[in-house]
This record gives structure tokens, sequence and C-alpha cells, in this order.
């Protein structure tokens, strides 16, 4: 071997051994069980490629023992007292009773919880002896000023979830084909539906309705005083949940990175019970899920629900806490293995509320859906999908048992609808391929070369700044100014005009 080779090659040996080491991570999600579920997923990545991670969670959520936290560290914290509960309590009784969603409630309850975070000195000074390298902060906008954790830690840190802001994020868009997960729009809204897109994002970024104008110097008197806008702004990255195969195409910039869905993967085995009732289904199962938080339907819908099962020419798995009628082809669950469910070869349909995990599970293994949506963003989560020809929307409390029974057919036997979610999962698998994955990887990536290069300008000026609202005004200042000159001279032109008129009329 020559002398020149040689340590080029002790090199990039020790280049490869200096990016390869493990860094130390901590992972806050929201306080819901359905936001820690891909949090953990992307936390089990990040350690199977060397990384040591803390996961933060409510105790709430810990004590349940469904997540799958191998390998990973946990610290457990103290919130507003069964503020999951509380949270979908006010969202999902609004629905069944037929009421408006109390927005004020459910802000007052994210900013106690934000809050009680952070004044948690406790919890504070666990986080600061671990002496971390990067803090992963859920992707929801009313959770935002939670940044201000790592900035007293000084450490850099990222944003994991659904949220898709493009103010914080300084990406340029527009609200005519942006559309909000709040509103069951498409990406071509009609003229009043983008009057209101636009109305609400401008709203959006003038009312923090979970802020405080005086956010950094109330919770970190210690560290130099910045606004909230340009804190979050710093931000290593953004990973989004979102695509544009399920979802409709958005703009973006490098350091914020669409992943899809980071709940779901390639289906693991299913344990003994599930699998032997999953196996034996040779004519088709149907599973049907309305989340971890409606798990005890109103007895009018249940019993339409278990009546339609029944006269399914497939068996059921339903995730509910009532007994099943009939236990051989309908069976019943308070948890449910979902994604390994979905993933099985002879599920058929799914049939869910539309949150988030679920829908890119059934993308993930090619499973056409019946979309019955209840709340908050699930209404738009079904618009897309049916509107892209995977799936049948319903309404749970106005469908009757032979409606419902009559889609979950037609959407399990008619081949157009597997075909399209078919064609659509073969395109996000090879787009996106794992989320957990791709979410890991791009989080190693600014761990070993910082974040920086992939970093806008934009990020590092105030929002005014960056709409160049400076530059607008001052070019509107120069065209009133120029307008005011105008009309002074043309004033005294006609002035001067009518005197020598005034003095004619006089002397004549």
């Amino acid at each position: 071997m020559s002398s020149a080779v040689l340590p080029c090659m002790v090199s990039l040996l020790a280049w490869q051994v200096s990016v390869c080491q493990g860094k130390r991570v901590a992972v806050l999600p929201l306080p819901f069980a359905s936001h820690n579920i891909y949090h953990t997923n992307v936390a089990r990545a990040l350690v199977e490629r060397g990384h040591e991670v803390w996961l933060i969670i409510v105790i709430e959520v810990a004590a349940r023992g469904v997540l799958n936290t191998t390998g990973c560290n946990i610290i457990q914290y103290s919130t507003i007292p069964d503020i999951e509960e509380t949270f979908m309590s006010a969202t999902r009784d609004a629905y069944f009773e037929k009421r408006s969603v109390n927005f004020q409630q459910l802000f007052g309850l994210f900013k106690a919880h934000n809050d009680k975070l952070l004044t948690d000195t406790t919890l504070l000074t666990k986080l600061r002896a671990l002496d971390l390298d990067l803090f992963i902060i859920d992707n929801l906008m009313l959770i935002k000023i939670l940044s201000i954790i790592p900035y007293r830690l000084n450490v850099p840190f990222a944003f994991l979830g659904t949220g898709y802001d493009p103010f914080s994020k300084r990406i340029p868009f527009s609200p005519a084909v942006t559309p909000m997960s709040l509103f069951p729009f498409t990406d071509r809204p009609l003229f009043l539906e983008r009057v209101r897109l636009t109305v609400y994002r401008v709203m959006s970024f003038f009312y923090d309705p979970c802020g405080v104008s005086d956010a950094v110097s109330r919770y970190a008197p210690e560290m130099p005083d910045i606004s909230l806008d340009l804190l979050v702004a710093r931000a290593e990255i953004w990973l989004v949940e979102t695509d544009h195969v399920l979802d409709y195409p958005k703009p973006s910039i490098p350091n914020v990175k669409l992943i899809g869905g980071a709940a779901t993967g390639p289906a693991n085995p299913l344990p003994d019970r599930f699998k032997s009732f999953m196996d034996g289904a040779t004519e088709g199962v149907v599973v049907v899920s309305f989340g971890s938080y409606v798990l005890n339907l109103p007895a009018e819908i249940s019993d339409k629900i278990f009546t339609a099962l029944q006269k399914l020419p497939f068996k059921s798995v339903f995730r509910s806490k009532l007994e099943s009628p009939d236990p051989a082809k309908i069976m019943t669950s308070s948890w449910l293995p979902q994604n390994d469910l979905i993933g099985h070869k002879n599920t058929r349909v799914f049939v869910t509320h539309c949150g988030k995990n679920g829908q890119y599970e059934a993308l993930f293994h090619a499973v056409p859906v019946v979309c019955m949506p209840i709340f908050m963003d699930q209404p738009y989560n079904a618009e897309r999908m049916r509107g892209k020809g995977m799936a049948e929307r319903l309404d749970l409390i106005t469908v009757s048992e032979d409606e419902l029974r009559a889609t979950i057919v037609k959407v399990g036997t008619e081949k157009r609808y597997k075909q399209t979610i078919a064609r659509a999962s073969e395109l996000f698998h090879i787009e996106m391929g794992v989320p957990k994955d791709r979410a890991a990887f791009w989080l190693d990536h600014v761990m070993k070369y910082g974040g920086s290069h992939m970093r806008s300008a934009g990020q590092d000026m105030p929002y005014y700044q960056f709409i160049g609202l400076d530059v607008f005004a001052l070019l509107l200042s120069v065209v009133v100014v120029f307008l005011v000159v105008i009309a002074v001279c043309m004033f005294c032109i006609c002035r001067c005009l009518c005197r020598r008129y005034t003095r004619k009329q006089k002397a004549e």
C-alpha cells in the first residue's frame, strides 16, 4: 500500500468514527397516547442508530404500558390532571351531543399545560444533568412555547409532528392552494373557502391562544430576551407528518422535511389471540377502530355497528370495551395492534374515525378505508382520502346500519378502491420509505452536521421583514408623499390661478 493512500484511509476511518458516535436525545411529545406512539417509533429508530434517547412521557400515558419503548430511557412528569381525557371529552362529546367545541376551554388547557412544564424545575434539573445534544418537541403550534426548554438548556432543538405552519417555518405560501387541517377543504378551494382560509391564516399569525407576549423573559429570565417567533424559527429541522401522496402538495424549504406518518411501518407478528382469528378469516377481515378515545360509543351507535358487522360477508375486529354478540365473527378488544392488523394479508377494509396515524397505516399497507370522522382534523383527513378515491365517507351519527354494511361491502369488493390505494401506497413507499426511519435519518443528520446548510436566511429575521412589510411600508410612504406633494402643488397652482382670475375680474 502506498504511503500516500494510507494517511487518506486513516483519515477516512477517523471521520467515520467521529460521525457515527452516539448522541444524547430527549423527546417531548404531547401528553396524548396517539402522539406518543409516533414519537416512540422515531425514538426507537434513533436508538437503532446508536443514540441514547430519553422519552419525556406524562405519567398517565406511561402507566398504560401500551408503548413500545424498547431501548429508550423514560422520564415521567405530571401535568394538568387527566389532561388527555379532558381534551378528548370536550371534542368527542361535543360531536355526539351535536354542539360546538369550546375552543377557549381547549386553549386554556394547553396554556396551563405549557405553564406547568415551563415552571417544572425538577424536570429541568433532570434534563440539564443529561448533557443533551438534541431536544425534540412535538410539532404542534399550540405548544411551540416549549422551545424555551431547550433554549434554557442551550441545546439545539427540532420539531416532529403534524403541524404545518408556514409562518413559523418562513415558508412562502398561498392560502389559495394550501388548505388547513381544521377545514375539510381540498387544495382547490372555492372563493368563499379561500376567504376563510386567508382570514384564519392571518389570525393564526397575529393571535397565539396558548402563548404570552413576554414568554422568554417570563420563563427564561436568565437567558437573553428574544421574541418567541424568532426562537421557534431557530429549530434545526422540522419533520412534518404529511406528504403529497395522501395529503396535497405543499411548499417547503430544505430544513422542513415531509415524512408521512411515523406511526406506521412493516407489520410485526400478531399476538396469538389476534393471529389465530386473522389467519382463519380467509373470507376477509374488517378492522374497526375509532381510536383509544372512543371506546364507549353511545348504545344506539354501537348497536347499529354490531348489526352491520354481523351481516357482512367478512369477519371483523372491533376496538371497543363492549362484548361481542358473536365472538366467532366479531372480535372485540379495548386495545388493538392496529398497524399489524391492517398489515395482515386478510384485511379488506379499515373503518376508522380518520386519525392521522390510522390513515397512514392504511396507506402504507394499501387497505381501502371507510371514513367516519368525529372531530378536529378528522373531517379534513376523511375528505382528502375520499377525494383521491381511496375511501368512502359516512356520518357516524346519521348513517343507517344498512348503509354502513353496504358501504363496507362496496369498499371491500370493488376493485377501484384497492387499485387506487395500492398505487398510492407504491408511490408512498418509493418516495417516503419507512417514515420513522426517514425521520431518524434527518435527526441523525442534523446531529452530525448541524442544520445551518439547510437553513433559510428568512428564519433569522422577523416575519414582517421576511414578507417585506418594511419594504412595502417604505414604498407606500414614498407613493403617499409623492401624491401629497402632487396634491399640494395642484392646490397651489389652482389657488394662484383663482387669485389671478379674481384680480382680473376686479380690474375689469
